[in-house]
């Protein structure tokens, strides 16, 4: 499902419009990347959460040339399902 398909579903759920479904799935996406930009989290009860996760810089080999180099610290999106997505 793409995000159309999803707005679509969304408006014959909700019975609005497409514009107003496609405006709440847009404000929805935005608001999940900036807390995660914040370092914060996002919970969904029974349908799981949305962690930011750092990951630290580490000294890795490249694969190619065999030589040592340093990877960049970066912090990423995770998402964990809750108990009850994972049994279905």
């Amino acid at each position: 499902m793409n995000k159309k398909e999803l707005v679509g579903a969304l408006a014959d759920h909700c019975g609005t419009s497409h514009a107003q479904a496609g405006e709440f799935v847009t404000a929805f996406c935005d608001t999940i990347v900036n807390e995660l930009k914040k370092g914060n989290g996002v919970a969904l009860p029974g349908f799981g959460q949305f962690v930011a996760k750092h990951r630290e810089a580490r000294e890795m080999r490249n694969p190619s040339t065999g030589q040592m180099m340093m990877s960049k610290a970066k912090t990423s999106a995770q998402f964990k399902p809750s108990v009850g997505l994972k049994d279905l």
